[in-house]
């Protein structure tokens, strides 16, 4: 079992790997864009369809909701109705990009 304390990274024994988030922002035409990176393992492409579905999670029983996505979307989406995407790429990173209009 891997280390809670560790990343996935870290735990297969990359020891120069430190997670990093990245948070940006920037004003479009009629709307703002805020995109939030990080530099981890990426989703894999067989879960992205699901992510943003209520009670989906990765994580083992008990240890999450699966809401939190699935909130997240709603919110952006429909009481600001923005927009809510990812772009992932596997062994280098995930970014949410949130659209909201002005």
């Amino acid at each position: 079992m891997v280390d809670e304390k560790k990343t996935l990274r870290q735990a297969q024994g990359d020891k120069s790997y430190e997670p990093t988030v990245w948070v940006s922002t920037k004003k479009l035409d009629n709307a703002v864009e805020i995109r939030v990176t990080d530099n981890g393992n990426g989703i894999p492409k067989h879960l992205l369809d699901k992510i943003f579905q209520p009670f989906f999670t990765t994580k083992p029983a008990g240890k999450g909701t699966g809401l939190g996505l699935s909130m997240s979307y709603e919110i952006v989406t429909k009481s600001h109705e923005g927009e809510l995407k990812v772009e992932t790429e596997q062994e280098t990173g995930t970014t949410f990009i949130i659209t909201l209009p002005t």
